[in-house]
């Protein structure tokens, strides 16, 4: 019970998707559904300023909003047609674009002493809760940190003719309309923040650990070194096999002690032993062994290079060729050759 009991506390405490097969299986296709929902909601927020901007004739807003308006619609087809597992990798591209984009925006708002601008840096802040892990999302506030510490510097050096020219009526209706889209968005977040948790805890309570399931703890004195290292070695390939965890980039030897209840140096000690390599090895193996699979069923005739490698867990290009280079002592490009002369 106090080994469930800290599994939940640490599921909490680092929420990200992909950890587990079983528990966040729902959780990728309601990540899906949000990513999808998000791009309509923002169409029509940006759609409803871009409307305002180009009625009340406010320039540059109305040329900005309507760019990032079409930049959002053809998104539109990411999300609807795309797994989540292909949308997750760019979702840190479209945080740094929409950051970017946010920029000019937010400074001409400060430089007429509009706060209410701020409040989408914020809405980034949320977003990324739900999305990444603790440690990423901190590192995502620094980021607008940073950004928000720019405009305060940026503002004085801006031209008085770049100034925004506004009525009163036109900024209490902008700023009533931003607090209202701000609302919006942080109640939706707010809300699939809390119903994936939910959906994470049930399928916690509703599933016995795997190695409850397959295994008896192992009881330290009661068994040769041996024994212990055997028995973890074919808790992790059994693990390996049923859940397939090495194909999450972010999945670590930490998470797989937490998994079978055991510690970081056991799980060390026990590849080391059975297979003379370091974790990282490992779980690299297994990645391009899932790489070689897909290319045998010429995946890469139907799906771009960037969709295997992802897919078998690699995050980056480079990475990824030097680890196949390593493993099968030729390039991606290279085995891909070999297979299709060997098949003519």
């Amino acid at each position: 019970m106090k080994h469930f009991v800290n599994k939940i506390k640490h599921l909490l405490s680092e929420p990200e998707d992909g950890r587990l097969f079983e528990v966040y299986s729902v959780s990728n296709e309601l990540l899906k559904e949000v990513c999808f929902k998000y791009v309509c909601s923002i169409i029509v927020i940006l759609f409803s300023f871009t409307v305002l901007y180009f009625y009340e004739n406010i320039e540059p807003l109305n040329y900005l909003t309507g760019f990032y308006t079409m930049f959002h619609l053809f998104l539109f087809f990411i999300p609807y047609r795309l797994k989540y597992e292909s949308i997750r990798s760019l979702i840190p591209i479209y945080f740094i674009f929409i950051s970017i984009a946010l920029f000019p925006m937010v400074t001409l708002f400060w430089q007429i002493g509009r706060v209410t601008a701020f409040f989408w840096y914020l809405l980034l802040l949320l977003a990324s809760g739900l999305f990444f892990t603790n440690r990423t999302t901190i590192y995502w506030c620094i980021y607008v940190l940073f950004f928000i510490c720019m405009i305060f510097v940026v503002v004085p050096m801006v031209p008085e003719r770049f100034t925004l020219v506004c009525t009163r009526k036109q900024l209490l209706i902008v700023n009533m309309m931003t607090i209202l889209s701000c609302l919006y968005l942080v109640f939706f977040f707010s809300y699939y923040m809390n119903k994936i948790y939910q959906i994470r805890i049930k399928e916690l309570v509703n599933t016995e650990p795997v190695h409850i399931q397959e295994h008896q703890v192992i009881e330290e004195g009661k068994e040769t070194d041996k024994e212990k290292y055997d028995k973890i070695y074919q808790n992790i390939i059994r693990y390996f096999e049923k859940t397939k965890p090495y194909c999450d980039s972010e999945f670590t030897i930490s998470q797989l002690a937490i998994v079978l209840n055991t510690n970081v140096t056991y799980i060390s000690k026990a590849i080391k032993i059975k297979e003379g390599v370091n974790f990282n090895v490992f779980i690299n193996t297994h990645r391009v062994n899932k790489v070689k699979n897909m290319l045998q069923d010429d995946y890469h005739n139907k799906y771009t290079m960037r969709h295997i490698y992802t897919s078998s867990g690699f995050k980056h290009q480079s990475t990824f060729n030097k680890v196949f280079k390593q493993t099968e002592g030729i390039t991606p490009s290279e085995y891909i050759k070999k297979l299709e002369s060997d098949k003519n």
